[in-house]
């Protein structure tokens, strides 16, 4: 697979290429919206998670990078690589939704952001709701400040019935420098290359072998899933699931990555923690 050199090392042409292969807001967003609420009146407890695909160009590489967390112990899914976000918070969310159709932070005056504020009313308004939340998750998560973050564009939703959730992705550029500080969901943030999905060797089977809770849940012991191994010091990290193949969508719209032609060889097995369907119980303490 040929890297495209060019896009990932010039800041500009990647942020315009991006943006423009996104293209228009995503009228799934509204369709995806009305089944969580259709499942809310059936009593059913779905919820819209808004996520950020947060993409930085990193001065000391020269090059794109994708700013992800890993998730710590004391949350669901403890050890799994991921984007910040999570689940709308309706009343604060709509306020910062409000504040950025206003158009006055710097980070809202791109022309992609102008194009999701003409579009029709309800999708404008969902996909600024979605942003809002993913923005203010990752501030609470990593202090990413809203207005370091310019739109790209909308992904599409990925549903996640093992948890009820839906997550609406939505990218956003990095705009300068900034010194990440998690807090207690994040064990730690990792910035992981977009070269690296073009590196065939990168790519593998991964059988993930359940806890107790999953094999009575779902009367298997394992999975079999496609991953990226990101090497990481002396070990390994192992991105798969929706946060994968959320950045697989990305780069094969915007980098044209040919997906089809990815056969991994390599297998691997990783255990699943004991508590990774529900975390270790924790208070937070004020960050």
């Amino acid at each position: 697979m040929n890297i495209p050199e060019e896009l990932l090392r010039d800041p500009v042409l990647f942020r315009d290429q991006a943006g423009k292969r996104l293209g228009a807001p995503q009228t799934e967003f509204v369709e995806q919206m009305d089944f969580i609420r259709e499942k809310r009146a059936q009593g059913k407890k779905w919820s819209a998670s808004g996520v950020l695909v947060p993409l930085e160009f990193d001065s000391d590489r020269g090059e794109q990078v994708v700013v992800l967390n890993k998730r710590s112990s004391h949350v669901q899914q403890p050890g799994d690589l991921c984007f910040p976000g999570g689940r709308a918070d309706r009343k604060p969310d709509k306020l910062l939704a409000r504040f950025l159709s206003l158009g006055v932070l710097p980070s809202t005056r791109t022309e992609f952001f102008r194009l999701l504020l003409h579009a029709e009313k309800r999708v404008r308004d969902i996909h600024l709701f979605l942003f809002a939340s993913s923005l203010r998750e990752s501030w609470e998560e990593m202090r990413l400040k809203p207005w370091n973050v310019d739109y790209l564009g909308a992904l599409p939703t990925h549903a996640l019935p093992n948890f009820s959730r839906i997550m609406f992705p939505l990218a956003g550029r990095i705009r300068r420098r900034w010194r990440p500080r998690p807090n207690w969901e994040v064990g730690k943030i990792i910035r992981l290359p977009l070269r690296a999905f073009y590196q065939p060797e990168n790519y593998a089977l991964c059988e993930m072998i359940l806890p107790a809770a999953g094999r009575e849940k779902f009367g298997v012991d394992s999975w079999e899933v496609p991953c990226l191994v990101i090497p990481d010091g002396e070990t390994e990290e192992v991105l798969w699931g929706a946060t994968f193949r959320i950045l697989l969508t990305f780069i094969e719209r915007t980098l044209e990555l040919p997906v089809s032609r990815i056969n991994p060889v390599r297998r691997l097995s990783r255990q699943l923690p004991e508590h990774y369907y529900s975390g270790r119980s924790r208070t937070p303490r004020c960050t």
